[in-house]
């Protein structure tokens, strides 16, 4: 292989650093998500059938048959479910912030590896601290996994801020997140059979050794930056700083907060982020209740149709994000305009599906799915339209202004199931769930309102260094003394025409 190539299989750094965030997204979605289903087989109903079946499609689709023999170990009630599903989210919110920071001053490549690994660890043991600790100390284990894998997404859009072409950042930026859904659809599908066929306990075990293999192979292919990248070519580099400009590598910018927290493109950021958060935490947490104990569906159909909604969603995110460059490179549309009309898809079009869903009845649990797939479908424009948006108005503090978006956003994280919980803890009928779908539509509408009047799209002044100046496309820079002047660079950042 030629000095000038980046890496394995002529593969360019950035997008073994895009494939790596997204196997990255998957494994964390595992680990977080993992718990969703296999409670349904971990909490005990014996004695508890009238409660359990009080939904409206009660002994429908195999379930009443099936899960009456199905015993759980604990004896947990719907609100002590949702505090167990949000707890993972109150140690997630409270790191976000400092995700962007560490990676300035630790590097991306060590903070995201050893949160995966700290991650994996407390999940392998989650089965014995269930089991032998009890309720609050499985509670302190799903929180502190949330404390440790709160940095990554920080870290995520802080790394794309020195790795990511303008004109490829939303193709690039939206590829790991997409991860994200994978890892919901492979965790929602095989925990449901695994939990069915051979225990809960294994789902747990197997996620946690899957984290481990993960970090081995993303500490020899991960790298902080361009300039960090021991095998990058020399072609690719030239043009990722070209393109960036050198101040995305600052390493103690000073961080402008009182222009971050009075900047009104920012906070309509956050209320968007936030209400999009609230129903894809309803969805992602609580969508495995919904089919079981309102819908009727069986724990091993429970899965593969949770899955459903994550496929959809993770098709809508790459697609989005790679028709939203295209559009952007053919100048069919300006940026302004493509961040608005996802934006826009995204938060109004989940709305008005999750809350015709919330009026379906009973024998007709088909169109409540496919309703629900739908708003979730819709909901992945949301990620290209205004979630890559912290790195384009600020390069240099995308991952620290990532991180308080993320940190208000977290919030649905244990406060929606804990919602659901107890306006389901009754009967669990469809009327309750209604409102649990009203309200997420109500927010959508909201969210994307705001979003959609207060975006911006042009680097902030406030986030700009002083030597930086921009005349057009062209960016003036003092190249760093490791870069040679090589052959001819083109668009892609290779060396040679024979590299493509």
């Amino acid at each position: 292989m030629s000095q000038s190539k980046s890496v394995c299989f002529r593969m360019l750094a950035r997008h073994v650093l895009a494939a790596m965030m997204f196997s990255g997204m998957f494994v964390l979605y595992c680990l977080r998500n993992n718990l969703s289903v296999t409670i349904v087989a971990m909490v005990n109903t014996t004695g508890k059938e009238a409660d359990r079946y009080s939904g409206d499609c009660q002994g429908k689709n195999g379930s009443e048959l099936e899960l009456v023999d199905e015993l759980g170990e604990f004896y947990w009630d719907s609100q002590r479910q949702g505090l167990l599903l949000g707890a993972y989210y109150y140690g997630y919110a409270v790191s976000q912030i400092f995700g962007g920071w560490l990676e300035k001053y630790v590097g991306g490549k060590i903070v995201f590896g050893g949160s995966m690994f700290l991650g994996s660890v407390l999940t392998l043991v989650s089965p014995i601290t269930a089991r032998e600790a009890g309720f609050w100390a499985f509670f302190a284990v799903r929180l502190f996994l949330g404390l440790f894998q709160g940095v990554i997404f920080p870290v995520h859009h802080q790394m794309w801020g020195k790795w990511a072409p303008p004109m490829e950042r939303t193709t690039l930026i939206s590829i790991g997140p997409s991860g994200c859904n994978v890892g919901t659809i492979f965790i929602s599908v095989v925990s449901g059979v695994m939990a069915a066929n051979v225990g809960w306990d294994t789902v747990f075990y197997m996620t946690g050794a899957l984290g481990l293999v993960w970090v081995l192979v993303w500490m020899f292919l991960g790298y902080d930056s361009p300039n960090k990248h021991p095998r990058i070519s020399d072609g690719e580099k030239k043009y990722i700083i070209q393109e960036i400009g050198p101040s995305s590598e600052d390493k103690d910018p000073q961080v402008p907060w009182k222009s971050i927290f009075t900047s009104l493109p920012i906070w309509g950021l956050v209320i968007a982020h936030f209400c999009s958060n609230w129903g894809f935490y309803t969805l992602l947490t609580s969508f495995p209740t919904y089919l079981d104990q309102v819908l009727g569906f069986d724990i091993k159909a429970n899965g593969f149709i949770s899955a459903l909604p994550q496929l959809l969603q993770w098709v809508s995110v790459l697609s989005c994000g790679y028709l939203a460059d295209v559009l952007r490179r053919r100048k069919i549309m300006s940026t302004l305009a493509v961040r608005r009309t996802l934006s826009a898809f995204g938060m109004y079009f989940p709305a008005a599906f999750l809350l015709g869903a919330g009026f379906v009845g009973c024998g007709k649990e088909a169109l409540a799915i496919a309703l629900i797939s739908i708003a979730t479908f819709f909901g992945g424009a949301g990620f290209p339209g205004f979630k890559v948006n912290h790195v384009e108005i600020a390069p240099r503090f995308g991952g620290i202004i990532y991180g308080f978006s993320n940190m208000v956003a977290s919030i649905p994280g244990f406060a929606a199931p804990y919602v659901v919980g107890a306006l389901t803890n009754e009967a669990n009928t469809r009327s309750e769930w209604l409102i649990v779908f009203a309200i997420c539509a109500a927010l959508y509408f909201i969210g994307g309102t705001a979003v959609v009047l207060t975006i911006r799209v042009d680097e902030q002044e406030w986030a700009k260094t002083k030597t930086k100046t921009f005349e057009d496309k062209e960016l003036q820079v003092e190249m760093p003394d490791d870069v040679e002047m090589k052959g001819n660079i083109n668009k892609l950042g290779y060396d040679n025409p024979d590299q493509q």
